[in-house]
């Protein structure tokens, strides 16, 4: 049954944990200031989880009421695990101290866009600095076009760090700028969520407009 309230999940959490993110934030008070830890978690127990209960589905041998019911049991557990999970997802953060990765917002909306994306690398600062949107081609010709999407930190660092997006258009007619974060390469992160919103808005406006 999908939850819709902090006081429901914070029952679900009890009933999942006795120690970690998820006791933390099943014994805590108030939203959580950041949900990335307890993402985390709940994430490594679902895939723990549905190993187990692969697992038991896997087995083969006469019938066995103690097994039928292990099968029922996991199943159960990972569909609490899944709803405490999906609830999360939806939360939102302070974004001032905010430990997600810069990049998981814009991941989230480039996707709900049906817009491709990969992971940028530059050889020279020698880290994860952009997104790439669109299809990329290391030689664009008149059919192909992309959006380097940088940020200043390498884009794993978490949203507390944000400094601001720049989305550039490649296309073999040359490169355009499309968007810049306000105060770019220093925006405030209280600017994060309206700048990512943006920023996506003119990635999808220019590539679907190609």
């Amino acid at each position: 049954m999908p939850i819709t309230t902090l006081r429901d999940a914070r029952q679900a959490a009890k009933a999942l944990s006795e120690g970690g993110p998820i006791a933390a934030f099943a014994a805590g008070r108030g939203t959580p200031e950041c949900f990335a830890r307890l993402r985390l978690a709940l994430s490594g127990m679902r895939h723990e989880s549905l190993v187990t209960e692969a697992a038991l589905n896997m087995t083969d041998g006469p019938d066995d009421p103690y097994m039928e019911r292990g099968k029922q049991e996991m199943a159960e557990i990972t569909s609490a695990i899944s709803d405490l999970l999906a609830w999360t997802e939806q939360q939102l953060c302070q974004v001032e101290k905010c430990d997600c990765r810069a990049d998981r917002l814009l991941r989230q909306l480039l996707e709900e866009a049906h817009i491709p994306e990969q992971t940028g690398h530059s050889a020279s600062l020698g880290r994860n600095n952009c997104v790439i949107a669109g299809h990329f081609e290391p030689e664009p010709d008149k059919r192909t076009a992309y959006v380097l999407i940088e940020h200043r930190n390498h884009i794993e660092h978490a949203v507390r760090m944000h400094h601001g997006w720049r989305a550039r258009l490649v296309t073999a007619a040359g490169v355009i700028t499309l968007y810049a974060s306000p105060g770019y390469p220093q925006t405030p992160v209280a600017e994060y969520r309206d700048d990512t919103h943006a920023c996506v808005r003119a990635v999808v406006g220019a590539l679907h407009h190609d």
